[in-house]
This record gives C-alpha cells, structure tokens and sequence, in this order.
C-alpha cells in the first residue's frame, strides 16, 4: 500500500495478512480466516474478521468469490483478472486463466448505459477428476484448485 491508502487498523492488516498468506488460487471462507487469524492473536472475534474481510473487499484489497453452490462467501487475494470454475460432483473451486476482452466490457457498457467496475466470472461442470479425463498435458496450464474444507 502507499501512503494515500487509508490506515487499517491492526486488526484487519492480520485479516489482510492471513488472506495473503494463503496465496494466489487458494480460497478461503471467513471462518478459515477466522481460525488462523486466531492462531496469531487469540482475542480476534469472528464479528471483527467477518467486517475486515468486508471492509478490504470495499477497498480492493481483497477478493470476495460468491461462487454458487458454496455456503459462504470464500476470499481470495486480489491478483491478475481471473475467472473461476466449480465442480458440481467434489466441490472444487479453481482459478482459470481467462478474462472478458476490454472491448467487450466496453461495448456492454456503451450499449446499456452503464460502468462496469468489477467482473466476476465463475464457470460450472466436471473437474477433469470427476469427469474421468486424461492427466493434463504439458502444454496446458495446471487449475489451482481449493479443496472445499
């Protein structure tokens, strides 16, 4: 962060961090979060984790993924644009390489009147697990892939 980012308080920079340190393609719930945040400082409630979560998610510090299917909310840290894709059989969730063209976005906007600000994109089916598929080859990209806990 530089010096015009607001000040966090302490107790959301440990939410920030825990988020950080699960890493890119790793999606945590609050309550993940919660229990290691709780690791680092016993006193931390999940009221605090739950609105620290929410209030970097407002300031783009943090990725909420409202992923259908899911109970909850799960967060990521906020890295390159990304779509995500859910296995309807395990569970899983993993980040894929893939993002709306600019020039799409931007004729959405301009023929419906609108601002696009953020875009969420999350695809659904059968992980190559679930769908008995071959290992992935060399040349194509390996999901990260989160685990439901």
């Amino acid at each position: 962060m530089n010096e015009s980012s607001p000040k966090i308080p302490a107790n959301y920079r440990l939410v920030l961090d825990v988020v950080a340190e699960y890493g890119a393609g790793r999606h945590a719930s609050a309550i993940d979060v919660y229990h290691r945040a709780r690791e680092r400082r016993p006193g931390i409630g999940f009221t605090t984790v739950h609105r620290g979560l929410a209030r970097l998610h407002e300031l783009g510090l943090v990725l909420k993924l409202d992923i259908s299917g899911e109970g909850s909310a799960m967060y990521e840290p906020v890295t390159s644009p990304h779509a995500h894709f859910r296995c309807t059989a395990c569970g899983s969730v993993a980040d894929v390489d893939y993002a709306c063209d600019p020039a799409a976005l931007a004729a959405l906007e301009s023929s419906h009147g609108m601002q696009i600000r953020t875009e969420s994109i999350t695809f659904s089916g059968l992980c190559r697990s679930c769908a008995g598929g071959p290992p992935a080859s060399p040349q194509s990209p390996t999901p990260r892939t989160t685990r439901p806990r």
